[in-house]
């Protein structure tokens, strides 16, 4: 009997490396080379046409007709691939298509070859096969990451050897010992799937999650996401709380190839990559296929415009829900693992797209939606929303049927990332493979997470003051859980530094929290908050950031950030957004309180609904701020906003001469992509759907040149698709003079009758000695470190001093700002009252 337990796998693996039994399943002379390109246009080549929509030709009547379309700007055009008949078809709807593209196929295939020649091909990975029937693994080459061969994406081969390896290569069981058959297609192929999570006796009872991808068979930048996220996650079991807690409380189902008959059919087409295909390869009689994300059970068939029953059409769903065996696999799959969440990958326009896909309706979760979409794109340009909203009407989809359908399972929460642009279209050239992967994690992370208690951090605040260099200060958080789990007992947070300047001081890095019921909030339980300390050594107005960590019973983790300014600040612009009177404000920009979930009034770039085409909506500031005084300065404003996602956005600029304007980057921005976006500098594009704090750092105009600093927020947009745009409210801009910051002062009254110095801590140092000395009455006081041979190394206080207590501290650097070799050193307190001394040891 095989022993498939990771040690067995370890050992069978160790066994065929010994024996050299080394089967390269994929040779150099199978895998597909780049053909040259044919001089002319073949008669298969798909063709990309573009349609005008208006009046004459709605929108509807396309959806109806069930032709291709790949990309749409609703109320200006669409583009389609045209198949055999189409274009007579869109002749008599009046449509007169511009021809955009002659040689789809051929084009994408011809720029993956230029890229892939162009840079020298890694040698294939040897990864471990699956068990043979004899028992044994062997080795397979696999081309790496973003270099498969078809134009950068693996082949259906090559997708089977890289679940091969995840299964074979696994020593920790957090995979499963086998691939698991889902179905066969209706040409005999398996459709796999794929269990992760660590092994678990049953009954399991964790929260699951499902991901899938390849659909639609010419969306291979799904599959590729899919498992870059697998491979993130499993790379940080050892090294990453967060990842551990994920593989050890979850279990996480991948599908990668919903589709394979329509994939390989590709591939068969087009062995460079760039088929156009997207139906499975259903016999209809008279043409092949059905679209399979028309074909779940849920609002099956509801109209003629979310799905077609023409078969030719490319919206086909089926002679009946389910009557394909893809989508019985995906069915018989969710019914038995129930998952809560959900990611089903396809592409392309930059969108998340969540339930209802078949009516223009409001989930009776729609506040949940829009809180997990604004945390799930955040800092991405992906707009997100309900499909009819955003995109077009579907019915009888993926999203829809695990959403609405709970008569054999509880309801999942399931999205769509649609992925690229539209210049990567459904083949992104090979350098993209891993940057569009790389974009989506967070989207992976945050459904998976969501899919049990997921605390993050709503709010912070200083309440013992600010941050003072060399002072400590209380740090209060309110938690809020995302997830659709409670908190388990005992939930707890800790602080750690991120930064190197920022402290947790001892007795202050722990605070607890009550039980958070699935989205809801709540403070540290009693009031409590953390000790935290800057060194004296940090720049005025610099940024510390530090990490929370929360932990509760049963291994539960996550972690979010907190970042803190360090000094006093000073408010130099203070906009409750009550008025313009302070602004010179183009056409667009108002006043309005029209918000329920904001009450106060604030500004908008589009008071009486969305913002216009072609627009440039400027909202510049009248005053000039003066900067000078600080090398430090931050803007903050509460905002949300909805604008197209790569063509149109808000940016915040600043400018020194009221000439030339800077873009400023936020938490909330995300790189321009088409003109008239700012192409690769910060904008505010896409969706935020709740207000939210966001922060500016001004820093680059402050200092002596800053003395005339004006702020710009400018609208833009092309000539098509319009949203509410950006609303903004609460303006404060803060710099860090050094002349308006806090002396020494007493952090208490005096405590005892005599010049005291309390005890350093911590004692060994390494980064940061923390000093205590009380004054029993007025005096000039010197605080001193001195070593062994009594030089003075620094001066830490000199002066005259009210009667109090004192907190100081050294940061292990002499008074030029070097560090101090390791060793014994005095510090040593004197005055009027009399004379301290302590012993301070610093470590390497």
């Amino acid at each position: 009997m095989h022993d498939d337990s990771p040690a067995g796998k370890a050992r069978s693996a160790l066994a065929a490396l010994v024996a050299a039994i080394v089967v390269l399943s994929v040779s150099l002379a199978q895998v597909p080379l780049l053909a040259a390109a044919p001089a002319q246009t073949s008669p298969r080549d798909t063709r990309l046409v573009r349609v005008s929509l208006g009046t004459a030709l709605p929108l509807d009547s396309l959806l109806a007709g069930g032709f291709d379309i790949v990309s749409l700007k609703k109320g200006a055009w669409a583009d389609l691939y045209v198949h055999p008949g189409d274009e007579e078809r869109l002749q008599t709807l009046g449509a007169a298509p511009q021809l955009l593209d002659d040689a789809v196929e051929r084009h994408f295939a011809e720029r993956a070859g230029l890229e892939l020649g162009a840079r020298r091909q890694p040698a294939p990975a040897k990864v471990l096969s699956a068990v043979g029937a004899d028992g044994v693994f062997r080795i397979e080459a696999l081309p790496p990451f973003g270099s498969g061969s078809m134009g950068g994406y693996w082949t259906l081969a090559e997708i089977k050897m890289k679940l091969d390896s995840l299964v074979a290569s696994d020593t920790r069981d957090l995979i499963a010992d086998k691939l698991d058959t889902l179905g066969t297609t209706a040409q005999g192929r398996p459709i796999w799937g794929l269990r992760l999570g660590r092994r678990m006796d049953a009954p399991d009872l964790r929260p699951a999650v499902v991901f899938n991808a390849l659909t639609h068979a010419r969306e291979p930048e799904g599959m590729q996401t899919l498992f870059f996220f697998v491979d993130d996650l499993l790379s940080r079991y050892d090294t990453d709380s967060f990842a551990r807690y994920l593989l050890d409380q979850r279990v996480i189902y991948i599908c990668p190839v919903v589709n394979p008959d329509g994939y390989f059919y590709n591939q068969t087409l087009s062995p460079g990559g760039g088929g156009t295909w997207r139906k499975n390869r259903r016999n209809n009689g008279t043409s092949y296929g059905v679209d399979l994300n028309r074909n779940f059970g849920f609002k099956w068939g509801y109209d003629n415009l979310g799905s077609s029953p023409t078969p030719s059409n490319e919206t086909y769903r089926g002679p009946s829900a389910f009557s394909e065996p893809e989508t019985q696999a995906q069915r018989d799959l969710v019914n038995s693992l129930q998952p809560v969440t959900g990611l089903s990958f396809h592409s392309y326009s930059d969108l998340f797209i969540h339930p209802w896909g078949y009516a223009t309706l409001t989930p009776p979760d729609s506040m949940a939606f829009w809180e997990w979409n604004d945390e799930a794109t955040r800092g991405s340009p992906y707009f997100a929303g309900e499909g009819p909203r955003i995109l077009y009407a579907t019915n009888g989809d993926f999203n829809d049927w695990t959403y609405g359908d709970t008569v054999a399972r509880p309801r999942c929460y399931s999205w769509t990332p649609e992925i690229g642009t539209d210049a990567d279209g459904f083949w992104p050239a090979p350098s993209r493979i891993l940057p569009l992967a790389r974009e989506n994690l967070l989207k992976c992370y945050t459904v998976a997470a969501i899919a049990g208690p997921y605390v993050r951090l709503e709010s912070s605040s200083l309440a013992g003051g600010e941050l003072v260099a060399g002072l400590p200060t209380r740090l209060a958080v309110r938690a809020r859980n995302l997830g659709l789990a409670a908190t388990p007992a005992n939930l707890t947070a800790t602080l750690s530094p991120l930064d190197a300047g920022a402290e947790v001081l001892p007795g202050g890095a722990t605070v607890l929290f009550p039980a958070l019921p699935s989205l809801t909030s709540g403070d540290a339980t009693d009031g409590a908050a953390f000790l935290v300390g800057a060194s004296d050594t940090v720049t005025l107005g610099r940024m510390l950031r530090f990490e929370v960590a929360f932990t509760a019973d049963g291994g539960y983790f996550s972690r979010d950030t907190v970042e803190l300014l360090v000094g006093r600040p000073t408010t130099v612009l203070l906009e409750p957004c009550e008025t313009l009177a302070d602004w010179t404000a183009s056409s667009g920009w108002g006043v309005v309180s029209t918000d329920a979930r904001h009450p106060d009034r604030y500004f908008t770039d589009s008071p009486a609904g969305n913002y216009p085409d072609n627009a440039n909506l400027r909202l510049t500031s009248k005053g000039r701020l003066d900067l000078s005084k600080s090398r430090h300065a931050y803007a903050f404003f509460e905002a949300r906003w909805l604008a197209e996602q790569t063509y149109d956005g808000t940016v915040v600029e600043a400018s020194l001469d009221s000439v030339s304007w800077t873009p400023l980057a936020g938490r909330g921005t995300s790189a321009g992509v088409f003109l008239p976006q700012p192409a690769g500098q910060p904008i505010y594009q896409a969706s935020r759907y709740l207000w939210k704090t966001d922060r500016l750092d001004l820093s680059a105009f402050a200092g002596p040149a800053g003395s005339a600093v004006r702020l710009r927020l400018r609208t833009v947009s092309d000539g098509y698709v319009n949203y509410d745009g950006f609303s903004f409210d609460s303006l404060r801009v803060l710099l860090f003079d050094p002349a308006q910051q806090p002396v020494p002062t007493a952090v208490g009254p005096a405590a005892a009758p005599l010049l005291e110095l309390a005890a350093p801590w911590p004692n060994p140092a390494r980064s940061i000695a923390h000093l205590g000395f009380t004054l029993p009455r007025a005096a000039s006081v010197g605080l001193e470190i001195h070593d062994l041979q009594g030089r003075r190394v620094r001066t830490l206080a000199s002066g005259h001093r009210a009667a109090g207590r004192y907190a100081l501290a050294w940061d292990l650097r002499d008074d030029a700002g070097r560090p101090v070799a390791p060793g014994v050193y005095l510090a040593r307190l004197s005055g009027e009252a009399g004379e301290r001394t302590r012993r301070i040891v610093a470590l390497p």
